[in-house]
């Protein structure tokens, strides 16, 4: 059945050779916490990603935030194209993280993917998520916040799309600043003048793909080029949103590590 059901097992038979004073305090916590138990039973999650940032660094940043300790696997940046249909026309294309991917049973799928203990899945949110879910310091949030956290992962989706679809594929980069700023016209009436966007101390998603948004290289910077400086000084309240997004102590410590891309090219461009 997957991680919940390795993870059961660990936990039944720690359960086995519990106390009765362990067993009750077992039963007391919450459906929350015994989820992010299970989660940590079933050891590292590896998350498998291009060393470019892309749709792979908000999925980093929620980890860090979360305080999920990830194992990273890198690739050599690569693509046939940006959206489902010009790959298709592309036809199949053996890289690296296609040959990993078809070794993971994956065959087929895009990356981020993130590998669980018997947890295999891909799809950018879907794996932002399940770490959001697991993040033992990750903020509590209500069904409507995370609503709202969807929203803007939503938004970002919309723009990587599209940015990603001018440097794969060869699109308009006109359109780029166009959408950027429709979108962040909408976002602006979420984004706090301090704090986040749910109030809490810790930031969510939602603060995030405002910091993603507004500070990544690949594909924003490298997309909007020397109109970046009039498109975000337009939204100077989401720009201060990312930045201190960016200063909450363990994102700060993430944004030093080696395996942060967010501001980088992909390495072969490196110097």
């Amino acid at each position: 059945m997957g991680t919940g059901a390795s993870a059961s097992k660990s936990l039944e038979a720690a359960a086995l050779a519990a106390s009765t004073e362990d067993l009750k305090a077992l039963s007391a916590i919450s459906p929350e916490a015994k989820v992010k138990l299970l989660a940590g039973l079933a050891g590292k999650p590896v998350l498998h990603y291009f060393d470019v940032s892309g749709r792979g660094e908000l999925t980093k940043l929620i980890a860090a935030v979360g305080g999920v300790e990830l194992e990273i696997v890198e690739y050599p940046f690569k693509a046939n194209g940006a959206s489902a249909a010009d790959k298709l026309k592309a036809g199949k294309m053996e890289s690296e993280h296609t040959k990993a991917a078809t070794e993971m049973g994956m065959d087929g799928c895009g990356l981020p993917i993130l590998v669980h203990g018997d947890l295999k899945i891909n799809q950018s949110m879907a794996v932002q998520n399940y770490l959001a879910s697991i993040g033992p310091n990750y903020p509590k949030v209500t069904p409507q916040q995370v609503a709202v956290d969807d929203m803007f992962q939503g938004f970002l989706e919309d723009c990587m799309g599209l940015a990603a679809g001018v440097i794969l594929s060869g699109g308009d980069a006109t359109l780029v600043p166009v959408v950027m700023e429709k979108v962040l016209t909408h976002l602006a009436k979420y984004v706090p003048k301090d704090g986040f966007v749910h109030g809490k101390g810790t930031p969510s998603t939602a603060d995030l793909v405002i910091l993603v948004l507004t500070q990544a290289l690949i594909p924003f910077g490298a997309t909007l080029g020397d109109g970046a400086a009039t498109c975000y000084g337009k939204f100077p309240e989401a720009v201060a949103l990312g930045e201190r997004a960016a200063a909450f102590p363990a994102v700060a410590k993430w944004l030093t590590n080696d395996l942060c891309n967010l501001k980088k090219p992909p390495k072969a461009a490196r110097k």
